[in-house]
């Protein structure tokens, strides 16, 4: 496959993945459902994906025919369920804003990890964009910012750290990890469980989870993992920043929550790092390969 076609189907990917996380809480919050129910029926159901996967070995990934006996998938699935529990340890015990611009070093923290695992150093334009993003989530999250508590933001930083590791992984790999992330989302369910049979009660609106747990969950895994066979993974990691930026329009839209002038200029500056340094990816490409074309 051309470089440039590889560039441009790891951006689609990665903005699909995006896209579709960003809808995750709007969705959650129609369900109402508390987190350790969501938690645990988000862990089934990538459980369930993996099953049928394997079972019928559908044509559409080339996941191991045997992938518990492949220790980079299993790795990367295991770094997967690390940062859901992490991610909702920080939810319990640190304020929304913290956890957010925590998150948002993701990508400099897999530009790290990509040069020091296999020499993928960050371009100047890579560098300029995660600053840029982390930047626009700063103005987005600053009214809100406080102490919080230092296991709740260390938990935030794990995450952080385990989902950029668990993207370095899958693009040194250059397997197809896609269903890794059902590994990790049975991971999280088995720590879910005890806290889900003791507190949790039916949500609401269960259709609602149905459709977050069978289809959106499983579908983000699945581009998120497989685009970083085909773009680094400190870009990939940008484009979990869409949560940050769509979910308040997402909710705005649904429940008509305004967002505030912050969130809105934040936003943009995140969408138009995110949108540049794509734009500016592809063109780069289509120099390099143009020659030889």
């Amino acid at each position: 496959m051309q470089l440039q076609h590889r560039t441009g189907l790891g951006v689609i990917l990665a903005l699909t993945g995006g896209l579709l996380i960003s809808l995750d809480i709007p969705v959650i919050r129609l369900a109402g459902g508390d987190p350790w129910i969501v938690m645990l029926c988000r862990g089934l159901g990538l459980t369930l994906v993996l099953g049928y996967v394997l079972v019928f070995r559908k044509n559409w990934t080339q996941t191991p025919r045997d992938p518990f006996d492949n220790p980079k998938w299993v790795e990367v699935g295991i770094y997967y369920g690390i940062t859901s529990i992490m991610f909702t340890l920080a939810v319990f015990n640190t304020s929304a804003a913290n956890l957010v611009f925590i998150l948002a070093f993701n990508p400099m923290i897999a530009a790290l990890f990509a040069w020091w695992l296999f020499g993928e150093r960050p371009g100047p334009a890579t560098c300029i964009a995660i600053v840029l993003t982390i930047a626009g989530v700063a103005i987005i999250v600053g009214e809100g910012l406080q102490g919080g508590t230092i296991k709740g933001d260390l938990a935030a930083l794990l995450a952080a750290m385990f989902l950029a590791l668990s993207l370095v992984r899958c693009r040194q790999s250059g397997q197809d990890m896609s269903l890794s992330g059902c590994l990790g989302g049975m991971i999280a369910a088995l720590f879910a469980l005890p806290m889900a049979i003791a507190y949790s009660t039916i949500p609401d609106a269960p259709w609602w989870l149905a459709l977050n747990v069978l289809v959106m969950v499983p579908a983000s895994g699945f581009t998120l993992q497989l685009a970083p066979r085909f773009i680094p993974a400190a870009q990939v990691s940008m484009f979990f920043l869409l949560e940050t930026v769509l979910a308040p329009v997402w909710i705005w839209l649904i429940f008509r929550d305004v967002p505030s002038a912050n969130t809105i200029l934040g936003g943009a500056i995140v969408l138009g790092a995110i949108a540049g340094h794509s734009v500016w990816q592809l063109r780069t490409t289509n120099r390099i390969t143009a020659p030889t074309a």
